[in-house]
Order: C-alpha cells, then structure tokens, then sequence
C-alpha cells in the first residue's frame, strides 16, 4: 500500500488506523503456533487491501508480566507511538510503501524494554510468518530470563 508521508503522520497520530488485539498463551508461543501471526496476517491483508493502516497488538495473557507485540503497517522501524519522528526521514509529501514491522514491548526484554523489526516488505509469506513467530518466543524467552535474573540482581545489590 502507497501513502504520503504526511497523510501517514496524521492518520496514527489521530489514531485513524485498524487497531486489533489478539491474545495468546504462553504455550502457544513457546510451541510456536502460528494461528495468532496468520490472524494477523488476515487482518493486516483486509486493511491494507481497503487502504487502511493496521496494528495488531498480540498480548502473552498468561504471562507473569505484561508483554505485547505488534504487527504494524509502517514506513520506517518506528512503532505508531513514535509517528511524528518520522519526518526526519522522509518528505512530507513523498509518498512510500508501507512494510510490516513487529515490536516487542516489555519491561524485561532489554534497557530500551522495546525492540522492533521489519518482518515483511509487503505480505506476509510463510517464511517470514515462521521468522516473526522465531522473533516473538526469543525476544519472550529473553524477557522470562531477565525477569528469572531481577531478583538475584537485588540480592547483588545488597
């Protein structure tokens, strides 16, 4: 899907974009189950198809703290929060494709407790479904660990 930059700043920050949320289990991640990322391929085809921006929020519901990732339809590695930034890229009025990108978001993933990736320069293929969900069970692994290791780090502390 083609937008203008500009047209693209003022869409999310008016929050005019297709917001879907999802919840998963932390077995079906750990398993790898892609249903949740073929979900959100579906809804993310729908919108881009009626020329409508896309977020799906997939949330670990069973986890022992709050992680959330994003399937959104962007023109550069910056999450919707961070919509306005995107001018220092970009021309106002150029127009680009926009690709998928997945964020994690998570207080135990990392310092940032955020990272984000390009998944797709336009639809989803089977690969990179698999790449995304490889994605969403490490960077998840990686917050169990950090959040396992918080309160050895306090114990050091003291």
């Amino acid at each position: 899907m083609k937008i203008k930059i500009a047209d693209f700043m003022e869409k999310v920050q008016a929050g005019e974009f297709n917001q879907t949320s999802l919840e998963i289990s932390k077995d079906d991640l750990l398993q790898a189950d892609l249903w949740s990322i073929n979900k959100a391929k579906e809804q993310i085809e729908k919108d881009t198809a009626d020329n409508i921006l896309s977020q799906v929020m997939i949330h670990v519901a069973d986890s022992e703290f709050e992680i959330n990732f994003y399937l959104e339809t962007g023109v550069i590695n910056l999450p919707f929060a961070d919509a306005k930034k995107v001018t220092h890229f970009f021309d106002d009025d150029a127009e680009v494709d926009t690709k998928i990108y997945l964020s994690t978001a998570c207080d135990y993933l990392n310092a940032s407790k955020f990272h984000i990736d390009l998944i797709s320069e336009n639809v989803l293929k089977n690969d990179e479904i698999k790449h995304t969900m490889d994605i969403m069970k490490e960077n998840y692994e990686t917050s169990v660990e950090n959040f396992s290791n918080k309160d050895e780090e306090k114990k050091e502390e003291k």
